[in-house]
C-alpha cells in the first residue's frame, strides 16, 4: 500500500513541476514581450504586442480540445462503450497510466491511481475520457489531466454473417453500414446459396428503423428481433440500391440455403441440383437434361417423383408416376418438380443383364483378339 500511495505522490510531484514550468516559461515570455514592446512604444509611438497568456491559463480548454480532436477520430462519434471492450486510454504525460483497458463484463474499468472503479459501459469515448479526467481530479491525483480515450477491440458491436457464405463469422462495425460491403467482408456468396438473405435486427437497428419510420409518419412498433428477408441474389448481381439495406451493429445476417432437387438413379449425373433463379421453374425433361438424361439401363416406364407430403409429420413422401414416353411425345404436359423433390429413375434389371453380357462378351473377343496375336 505504501508503494502505491509513493508512486502516486511521485506522479503528483512530477505534474506540479511541469506545470510550474509551463507558468514560468509562459510568465517569462510575456514579460519580454512587454518590455520590448513599451521600447518600440515609446521609440515609434507603434501598437504595442497583445500580452501571450501564461500557458497554465489554456490548459482546461486544451484538454477538450484534445477529447473533441479524439471523438473526431473514432469510427462513430456516438459510439458507446459496451462490456468486454477493449480501450487504448492515453493520459498526457503519465505513462503510469497510458495503455490497453479492458472493461468488465459488469461495465466497470479499473484504473491505477483511481480509489474505486469507472463505470464505462453506456458512455461515449468522449464522455468516457472526460468521466476519467473529472475522476483524477477528485481523487487529487491529476488537476488538469488530458485524457483521449480510443476503441481498439468490441465483441459485441459486430454483425454477425452465418449461412451460406465464403467466411461466415462476426465482422466489427462501429456505425451503419451497408449489407452489400457485409457481404464482400464475408467472401461473397457460396455455389449453394440460394436467393433469400434473413436480417434480423439488433438494438440499435430496431431503434434506427422507428426513427425512420417516425420521420416519414408510418407506424413501426416493430420489437427488438424482429426480421425480414431479402432477395440477397438480385444484390449481388446487381447492386440494387433497394436492397442494399443499413445495417447495425447487433444485427444478423443469414444467407439460406438454396433449394434443391434432387435427381437419382439411372442418369449419367445423379445428384443434387441447386434450383436458382433460371430453375425456379425447372420440369421432369428439363432435370434430366440437367442430369445429362437417362443411362441405357433406365426404366424409363417407371420414372417416378418422390414428394414430400406437407401434412405429414414425419419424413412420408409419395409417389407420383412419370408418363415419360408420353411426355417426350408432347402428349401430356411436362411436370413442373418441387423444391425437394427427388425424380428416381430406376434401372431395368433386364437391360442391365443384358449389358452386362453383352460387355463380357466384348471383353472375352477382345481378350482373344489379344491373345492370338501374341501366338503369331
Amino acid at each position: 500500500m505504501s508503494m502505491v500511495v509513493r508512486w502516486g505522490q511521485m506522479v503528483r510531484n512530477r505534474v506540479k513541476i511541469r506545470e510550474a514550468r509551463g507558468v514560468g516559461k509562459g510568465s517569462g515570455l510575456g514579460l519580454a514581450i512587454f518590455i520590448l514592446s513599451s521600447f518600440a512604444s515609446a521609440g515609434a509611438q507603434q501598437p504595442s504586442a497583445a500580452p501571450v497568456m501564461p500557458s497554465g491559463a489554456n490548459s482546461k480548454p486544451a484538454a477538450t480540445a484534445l477529447a473533441i480532436s479524439d471523438a473526431r477520430k473514432a469510427p462513430v462519434n456516438d459510439y458507446t462503450v459496451s462490456p468486454e471492450d477493449l480501450l487504448d486510454i492515453n493520459v498526457m504525460d503519465v505513462p503510469e497510466v497510458t495503455r490497453t483497458y479492458r472493461v468488465s463484463s459488469n461495465g466497470f474499468l479499473t484504473l491505477p491511481l483511481l480509489p474505486e472503479p469507472v463505470a464505462a459501459a453506456g458512455e461515449t469515448l468522449d464522455q468516457l475520457s472526460h468521466l476519467i479526467a473529472a475522476k483524477f481530479h477528485d481523487a487529487g491525483m491529476l488537476n488538469n489531466a488530458q485524457v483521449s480515450v480510443t476503441l481498439k477491440e468490441t465483441r459485441l458491436h459486430a454483425i454477425l454473417v452465418s449461412g451460406e457464405v465464403k467466411r461466415p463469422q462476426a465482422y466489427p462495425v462501429y456505425g451503419p453500414t451497408r449489407l452489400l460491403d457485409i457481404l464482400v467482408q464475408a467472401g461473397g456468396l457460396t455455389d449453394g446459396a440460394g436467393s433469400d438473405a434473413i436480417i434480423m435486427r439488433g438494438d440499435i437497428g430496431t431503434r434506427a428503423d422507428l426513427e425512420a419510420s417516425a420521420q416519414s409518419g408510418a407506424a413501426n412498433t416493430a420489437p427488438r428481433g424482429q426480421s425480414f428477408t431479402l432477395d440477397i441474389r438480385k444484390l449481388v448481381e446487381t447492386g440494387n440500391d433497394q436492397t442494399n439495406i443499413l445495417l447495425y451493429p447487433g444485427d444478423r445476417v443469414t444467407v439460406q440455403r438454396a433449394e434443391l432437387i434432387y435427381i437419382m438413379g439411372a442418369v449419367n449425373h445423379p445428384g443434387g441440383y441447386v434450383l436458382n433463379e433460371s430453375r425456379r421453374k425447372v420440369t421432369v425433361l428439363k432435370a434430366l437434361a440437367m442430369a445429362g438424361d437417362v443411362n441405357n439401363v433406365a426404366k424409363k416406364s417407371r420414372i417416378t417423383i418422390l414428394r414430400k407430403d406437407p401434412a405429414a409429420t414425419e419424413e412420408k413422401r409419395e409417389e407420383i408416376p412419370i408418363n415419360y414416353k408420353a411426355m417426350v411425345r408432347g402428349q401430356i404436359a411436362d411436370v413442373r418438380l418441387m423444391p425437394d423433390d427427388i425424380l428416381f429413375v430406376p434401372e431395368s434389371s433386364k437391360l442391365k443383364a443384358w449389358r452386362t453380357s453383352v460387355g463380357a462378351a466384348v471383353q472375352m473377343t477382345t481378350m482373344a483378339g489379344e491373345g492370338l496375336m501374341i501366338y503369331h
